[in-house]
C-alpha cells in the first residue's frame, strides 16, 4: 500500500536516520508500505494550504493520506488564531476529500509537549488545536488519529518527548513508535493483517 504523509517537522524529522524517522518506523511495522513524505519543517496551516497542490494534489495517488498540521499554528511566537486555523484546515480537507474521500484522509493531531523544555507551546493550547482538528474531521467525515491524547495517556512526557534536539517537542524513537502505532490503527484492516 502507498501512503502520503503531509505535514510539519514531526513527519519530516530524520532523528539521525537517512530518511524521515516516521517513514522508517512505519516500514519497520509494515515492510511493504510505500511512503511519499512531503512534510515541511516549520510549516503551518496557512502555508500548507498555499502549497497544497505541490505537496499533495499533484503527487501520484496514494491509497491513504495522513495530515498532521497545527503544532506550529499553536506556537506563541508564530501563532495562527484558532478560528483561522479552523478555516485553513477546512479548506485543506475540503480539497483533499475530492482525491481521498472518507477514511482515505486521516487527520493526525499534533503531539503533546514537555512543557519544562518547550517554551513556545503549552499542552493546554495544543489541546485546543487538536480539538479543532477532531471537529473538522467529523465535519468532513474523515478519519482522526488522536496522537495528542495517546501521548498524554502514555505518560512520562519528559522521556517520550526526548529526541536529538531535546526541545520538548521533537521526540525520538519512543515517540515515533507511539505515533506509528496510532497511524497503523487507521490503515485498512486487510493492509495491517498482511
Amino acid at each position: 500500500m502507498r501512503i502520503l504523509l503531509l505535514g510539519d517537522s514531526i513527519f519530516a524529522r530524520k532523528e539521525g536516520l537517512d530518511q524521515p524517522r516516521i517513514n522508517w518506523t512505519l516500514k519497520e511495522k509494515k515492510l511493504d508500505l510505500e511512503i511519499d513524505n512531503t512534510a515541511v519543517s516549520g510549516i503551518n496551516s496557512g502555508a500548507l494550504l498555499a502549497l497544497l497542490g505541490d505537496l499533495a494534489l499533484k503527487r501520484p495517488r496514494a491509497g491513504q493520506l495522513f495530515l498532521m498540521v497545527g503544532v506550529n499554528d499553536a506556537a506563541s511566537h508564530k501563532q495562527v488564531p484558532l478560528d483561522q486555523y479552523r478555516k485553513n484546515l477546512q479548506a485543506i480537507v475540503s480539497a483533499l476529500v475530492c482525491f481521498y474521500p472518507g477514511t482515505q484522509t486521516v487527520l493526525v493531531s499534533g503531539p503533546a509537549v514537555d512543557e519544562d523544555k518547550q517554551r513556545g507551546r503549552t499542552n493546554a493550547k495544543l489541546a485546543k488545536y487538536a480539538k479543532v482538528m477532531e471537529e473538522v474531521a467529523a465535519e468532513y467525515q474523515v478519519a482522526y488519529a488522536d496522537f495528542f491524547t495517546a501521548m498524554l495517556k502514555e505518560g512520562n512526557l519528559k522521556a517520550l518527548c526526548r529526541g536529538e534536539l531535546d526541545d520538548g517537542l521533537h521526540f525520538g524513537p519512543r515517540g515515533y513508535q507511539l505515533l506509528a502505532a496510532e497511524m497503523m490503527k487507521q490503515l485498512p484492516k486487510e493492509e495491517v493483517e498482511q
